[in-house]
């Protein structure tokens, strides 16, 4: 069934997805509706709002998270607290040529993430099913994240530990002045950060933006 939302929103990110990659993000939406009839694994009443708040928002930030992995050769991309899978299973669906790992400790969470994995066939996802603070050191070249933690010393340490030396750290984030706030706290293991300012399509009026450390 076709979500026009999700494809209208595509269009004004400039994100260029075959039908397929439009399936299987509509195969997700799907998924995720049918899962919180019983157990809340996303915060949506309907589809539109799935689309949007969710699907749409991960895949904002995509043009960066892609513009890094190619700095970075056979690149590991993990989604840390990835929940519902957002904003992994997006990325992974339109970035088709990375490799995804969603990391995620709750057990329900990592069934539903790999029958959604199953069921769109992302040959290049793994859900490793595992606390952060259990996952091998240096593992990631790039780690995402949205709505997992803000940034405090043991986060931070904790995101270093699995992250490859020259590796890449995107957070999601909403307001400036919070994430001012955050990274004033870690400023002397974070000396330095990017922030890029995200527009998501049919949300213009809340403001999002994107945390890169280096």
């Amino acid at each position: 069934m076709h979500n026009q939302k999700l494809r209208d929103g595509c269009k004004k990110l400039s994100l260029t997805l075959t039908d397929s990659q439009f399936e299987k993000l509509e195969a997700y939406i799907d998924c995720i509706m049918e899962f919180n009839k019983t157990y809340n694994i996303m915060k949506a009443d309907t589809e539109d709002e799935l689309a949007v708040n969710h699907i749409l928002d991960s895949l904002a930030g995509a043009a960066t998270v892609e513009k890094e992995a190619q700095k970075k050769s056979g690149c590991t991309i993990a989604d840390i607290g990835s929940g519902g899978g957002c904003p992994g299973i997006p990325l992974a669906v339109y970035m088709e040529h990375n490799s995804f790992v969603l990391v995620e400790r709750m057990e329900k969470r990592c069934a539903f993430l790999e029958g959604v994995v199953s069921k769109l066939n992302l040959s290049n996802v793994k859900v490793l099913c595992s606390a952060a603070d259990s996952v091998v050191p240096s593992s990631f070249d790039i780690e995402v994240f949205r709505a997992f933690h803000p940034f405090d010393k043991k986060i931070i340490k904790l995101l270093k530990r699995m992250l490859k030396p020259e590796g890449t750290i995107i957070a999601y984030k909403a307001r400036s002045e919070r994430i001012e706030e955050e990274m004033f706290g870690i400023k002397d293991l974070v000396p330095t950060y990017k922030k890029i300012p995200l527009t998501v399509p049919f949300l213009e009026d809340h403001e999002r933006n994107l945390v890169i450390i280096q």
